[in-house]
């Protein structure tokens, strides 16, 4: 026998008496969590980052960053607007 068919046999049995004792793979991956927590957060911590610079994000910034402009500029034009409408109001009694 081989060392690939000894691997897969071992892999084979292992997962065998897993789900001989019920056991998930779901379950492994909690176990697996659970005692690696600080790799987790350390992936966590890096995928973050990962997702904070892709392009994706930048444009869902400069949307934000549109919008914002957008509404203050909506904001300053009705000030302006309601200023004009008074100056006219008292220009004419």
């Amino acid at each position: 026998m081989n060392s690939t068919n000894k691997r897969s046999q071992s892999n084979s049995s292992s997962s065998n008496i897993q789900h001989a004792i019920g056991e998930t793979s779901r379950e492994v991956e909690k176990v697996h969590e659970e005692n690696n927590s600080n790799d987790i957060d350390t992936i966590e911590d890096a995928w973050k980052a990962v997702v904070a610079k892709s392009p994706m994000m930048q444009v869902d910034q400069k949307a934000e960053e549109f919008i914002s402009k957008f509404r203050q500029d909506m904001r300053l034009q009705k000030e302006k607007s309601l200023i004009e409408f008074h100056e006219r109001l008292a220009r004419s009694t």
